[in-house]
């Protein structure tokens, strides 16, 4: 009797006598039926609901003005609208939300759009707070339509909880919305965890292993480097022996050189020597040159003296034994002359071929001097080039004993790794 009056009186007041088609639609035993059967919403409602539309439509653009100046208030909101949409837009499809509450269509299309709107909120930041408090002030905005245009209390009551209910069902629609994608954030976040987990571990044995085989290398490097430093320190003591012999080289060169230098002067002084022979075989040659024409001349007057003691017969004949005497010994002496003139020739020839010998020794001394000169100057480039190496050699060794050290640094560093490694693997332990 009370449903009955209830709803007569609904049509007198609000419907004006006229009875709208509205659908309330849901899966029976599902979890949408027991939320409608909980808050006691039914098509009555929907019904009363449906009656209000026309006076929410008069209303609507006050009721979507009011909504937004509130939400100005809130420096994060409108952060977020202008972020991801714009307040005009938002605005069409706040209308388009109240206008389907008051529809009288409650399905599984209108449920989809509210999950649809309630899930994009989550997605751009929007807390449930500020959600919940929105709708507050769309029942606000509603419960002052009500009293403004249903002045008879019982029907305005009815009214109060036909928007409370679809109102309360908006709330729980968002809530689970808002709780189906905290699960899946939720479900995302263990993944994710998960995943960092597996990727510490992964990470942590790859340091630890890197950090062992490291350390190996790095003990291979630091007793390469003292290798590396002992045979710096036998190359500097190796440059130093071939300085020294090197400034003993050059000094025996100098030595050579001084004798060279004595053995040129010893030589010309020979040409020269040879050269006073040379004159004084020429003069030899003169005088026996001389000798030889006194022979001819003494031979001739010999063999006139013959002719003559021969026409002075038996009286010239002792003349003519002297005359032959006479000739026999110019014959002797111009036979003797030959003998030395030849014995000339061949001094002569043998004092040529000295001044040549010599002239050649004189060419190939100087000829050794400047190789000795030339092999000093390299001595003296090599002893300065030792020089160089070894400083080099020093500043080597110095720079590998700091590589060295530096290297044992390193290697107390990849041991740091080590054990960090080891804090995450009990990172790893402290996810689970």
């Amino acid at each position: 009797m009370f449903m009955l009056r209830r709803k007569e009186k609904t049509r007198e007041l609000i419907f004006n006598g006229e009875i709208h088609d509205v659908s309330l639609k849901a899966e029976p035993n599902s979890a949408m039926d027991h939320q409608i059967k909980m808050i006691g919403l039914t098509t009555d409602d929907l019904q009363i609901l449906h009656a209000l539309q026309p006076y929410v439509m008069e209303k609507i653009v006050p009721i979507i003005d009011q909504f937004y100046s509130n939400l100005e208030k809130e420096a994060s909101l409108i952060h977020i609208i202008n972020h991801y949409s714009s307040i005009e837009r938002l605005k069409q499809t706040l209308r388009r939300h109240i206008v389907e509450m008051f529809t009288g269509e409650i399905d599984a299309e209108y449920v989809k759009k509210r999950h649809i709107v309630a899930h994009v909120h989550v997605k751009i930041g929007l807390e449930a707070k500020w959600y919940l408090a929105a709708f507050q002030d769309i029942l606000n905005s509603l419960i002052d339509i009500i009293d403004e245009q249903v002045p008879d209390r019982k029907e305005s009551i009815l009214a109060f909880r036909a928007v409370s209910k679809i109102i309360n069902l908006e709330e729980q629609l968002v809530l689970e919305a808002y709780e189906e994608e905290m699960a899946r954030v939720k479900q995302t976040i263990a993944e994710a965890k998960q995943n960092i987990r597996l990727e510490i571990e992964n990470t942590s044995e790859t340091l630890a292993a890197i950090s062992q085989q490291t350390n190996a290398t790095m003990e291979e490097l630091i007793a390469q480097s003292d290798d590396i430093v002992v045979l710096v320190k036998q190359g500097s003591s190796l440059s130093e022996s071939a300085k020294n012999k090197a400034a003993s080289g050059k000094q025996q060169l100098s030595q050579l050189t001084n004798k060279m230098n004595r053995i040129t002067a010893s030589v010309e002084a020979i040409r020269s020597d040879a050269e006073e022979l040379e004159k004084v075989m020429q003069q030899m040659q003169d005088i026996i040159n001389l000798v030889s024409g006194v022979a001819e001349q003494t031979n001739l007057l010999s063999l006139n003296a013959s002719i003559e003691a021969a026409r002075a017969g038996e009286s010239g004949r002792g003349f003519a034994i002297v005359a032959e005497e006479v000739r026999k010994l110019s014959d002797q002496t111009k036979g003797a002359v030959v003998n030395v003139a030849s014995l000339i020739k061949n001094t002569t020839e043998q004092v040529s071929n000295l001044t040549n010998t010599l002239d050649q020794i004189r060419e190939d001394v100087q000829t050794g001097n400047r190789y000795s000169n030339d092999t000093e100057t390299h001595f003296e480039e090599i002893v300065l080039t030792m020089n160089d190496t070894d400083t080099q050699n020093n500043k080597m060794a110095d720079e590998i004993q700091q590589f060295s050290e530096s290297l044992g640094l390193l290697g107390e560093s990849f041991e740091e790794v080590a054990v960090s490694a080891d804090s995450l693997n009990s990172l790893t332990t402290k996810l689970d």
